[in-house]
């Protein structure tokens, strides 16, 4: 039981175990099999952008692009496959991870090494990578016969009875957290995020920490707008528009601080579970879809509360051992 009541993220546990019981007693219908995979196949795309997300706001930046990321690598790899359907889809994956890594390497040499603030840095190419979405798409819309059952297989195809991309998901997420918890280069991101300064004095090259946060960042969009395409079997420069606030959102709810050094894998994907059962639970009650907006606001304010509360809560705990051992 301490061992459980221990877990840093038990109280998101409980948050998610509530919420679910209460979804339960007013909707039962969503938790059928059916309609618990097409939740979460619908929300997958959300896993890559929020993890991304989440690394750059450990490090104290944030990444607005995101969105305009996933609609650049959508539109490249839907159009190049829709003229070149022979090709195999392993090099559509390929290529949209390198637009991304691209993409994230841009904002990190400009948050980087030349300085700029990161809201306003990913601000400005959000707009960038966004025309150059339309720009290659020529505002044209790509649908279902225009995309090979090869390249919609590597989001649908059933796996066990479990979407691919939702294996995919899976396989990012344990990645992702083996990268931060037991790689150098993955401590350093928290050390960043956590003391600076610190940082500095201790030999941590902070423009080169910021740059591999963006480029993972960068890389995770990309990656996401190829499966966006692929789940939905449809593409145009429009795609992903306003995603990058949802990861923010679900990064919150995750408990990932939005100040830097703050965050893991698993409150991320436990804040991801908890905005896709908000999102389908408010859906179905009559009346309320038209408010879905307005109560995820309220929602991620509350969370925002909650976070600032306990890291208070937290800091006055350290001060006050620390005293009794003083």
């Amino acid at each position: 039981m301490k061992k459980i009541m221990g877990y840093r993220n038990i109280g998101l546990v409980f948050g998610l175990i509530g919420l679910l019981v209460l979804a339960a007693i007013i909707t039962p219908s969503m938790f059928s099999v059916n309609a618990v995979i097409s939740m979460l196949r619908n929300n997958a795309v959300y896993v890559f952008l929020a993890i991304g997300m989440m690394v750059v706001l450990v490090t104290g930046g944030i990444d607005l692009s995101i969105g305009a990321t996933l609609a650049l690598a959508g539109v490249a790899c839907t159009s190049l496959m829709s003229s070149h359907g022979e090709i195999p889809t392993v090099v559509w994956v390929l290529l949209s991870l390198v637009i991304g890594m691209l993409c994230g390497a841009f904002n990190g040499f400009v948050v980087g090494y030349l300085k700029v603030v990161p809201m306003i840095a990913t601000l400005g190419t959000m707009y960038i990578y966004r025309g150059l979405a339309f720009l290659l798409s020529g505002g044209q819309w790509w649908f279902p016969h225009q995309i090979s059952e090869s390249y919609q297989a590597w989001a649908a195809k059933r796996i066990l009875g479990v979407p691919s991309i939702l294996w995919i998901s899976a396989i990012v997420f344990i990645i992702a957290a083996w990268f931060l918890n037991y790689r150098t280069s993955g401590r350093r991101i928290y050390a960043i995020g956590t003391n600076v300064e610190s940082a500095r004095v201790a030999g941590i090259k902070e423009a080169r920490v910021r740059f591999l946060a963006f480029v993972i960042s960068g890389a995770l969009a990309g990656l996401a707008g190829m499966l966006f395409t692929s789940n939905y079997a449809s593409c145009t420069y429009s795609i992903g528009d306003g995603y990058e606030l949802q990861a923010v959102a679900i990064c919150i709810l995750g408990g990932v601080s939005i100040t830097g050094g703050r965050g893991t894998v698993d409150g991320v994907l436990i804040g991801w579970l908890m905005m896709s059962v908000i999102t389908q639970f408010i859906s179905l009650l009559p009346g309320l879809s038209v408010w879905q907006k307005a109560l995820q606001g309220a929602i991620i304010i509350i969370a925002v509360f909650i976070n600032i509360a306990m890291a208070r809560s937290s800091e006055k705990r350290f001060l006050k051992e620390r005293g009794a051992l003083l």
